[in-house]
């Protein structure tokens, strides 16, 4: 498979500008990871540097608190405390990179399809699929290990060809 084409700040400033307000920090780790393994279901070919791990409530990005820190502290986001729902959310202050017109059509294609589900919603597709689980079975249910990119390929339900 081959390497990256988009940093993990990009792909979350992205998700981040084209989703409502309210986004909260499951919601968008299930996000990118749908946007990500659609990606290399689609193309074989990773979309960021990001790793995923396999929890009780689904993929996140591996060290999401210390990226999102990162986003926070360098001005590229900002943490809303007063969102709708009592909980934490985050806002983009500044935009994604520039993004060719084939993979922003890609992203957004893929982003539509999940962006009003429910985060429950998501971690319960999440759950289904075959790269979680595998990882999930391979490591005896224990919690926390990466979930390896190429499982994506095994993942037919992430196929655009029905939309």
């Amino acid at each position: 498979m081959s390497e990256n084409i988009i940093d993990i700040e990009d792909l979350l400033l992205f998700i981040l500008s084209h989703s409502s307000p309210n986004m909260g920090i499951k919601k968008l780790n299930k996000l990118a990871f749908f946007l990500e393994f659609t990606y290399i279901f689609e193309n074989d070919k990773k979309l960021t540097n990001a790793e995923y791990a396999a929890i009780p409530m689904g993929p996140v990005i591996n060290d999401y608190k210390v990226l999102i820190q990162s986003l926070i502290k360098s001005g590229k986001i900002t943490k809303n405390s007063k969102a709708d729902d009592g909980l934490e959310d985050y806002l983009p202050i500044v935009k994604s990179k520039e993004l060719s017109p084939e993979l922003t059509g890609f992203l957004l294609t893929v982003l539509n399809r999940y962006k009003d589900l429910s985060p429950k919603q998501l971690e319960d597709l999440s759950h289904g699929l075959d790269s979680y689980n595998i990882t999930v079975h391979e490591n005896e249910g224990e919690m926390g290990k990466i979930i390896d990119k190429d499982l994506a390929l095994l993942d037919s339900s992430l196929s655009l060809t029905d939309l």
